[in-house]
């Protein structure tokens, strides 16, 4: 019974760090704080691995595409079709969807993307 209560105030504690945390906005973007803007957001759960493998997957797009305009929409359709061909990753792509919106709207917070 200790170990459960320690779990949720453990959890509580993490919860409000984490609720107070803002991505520095004089800064490029950063890998790990990507993941991190994503799991303050985030209504559910997903692993650190499965974050992280979308996270790869969308900039290996974002970067396949400097110079050029790319829609949110086709971004998120391009990560879930290469989730699906290369990669085991047994979510739902609503829930990917939702990862990927977080991505770019950290992305919008630090100042790196532009809504045309």
């Amino acid at each position: 019974m200790l170990f459960e209560i320690h779990n949720v105030v453990y959890i509580s504690a993490m919860a409000s760090s984490l609720d107070k945390w803002e991505p520095d906005k004089n800064k490029a973007p950063d890998y790990y704080e990507t993941v991190k803007y994503v799991y303050k957001y985030i209504d559910f759960h997903i692993a650190e691995h499965e974050a992280y493998l979308i996270l790869d997957t969308f900039i290996f797009k974002w970067n396949d595409s400097l110079g050029k305009v790319v829609q949110e929409e086709e971004l998120k359709t391009y990560v879930v079709e290469e989730l699906r061909a290369h990669h085991f990753l047994f979510m739902p792509e609503e829930k990917i969807k939702i990862v990927i919106s977080h991505i770019i709207g950290y992305l919008k917070a630090v100042g790196q993307y532009k809504q045309v």
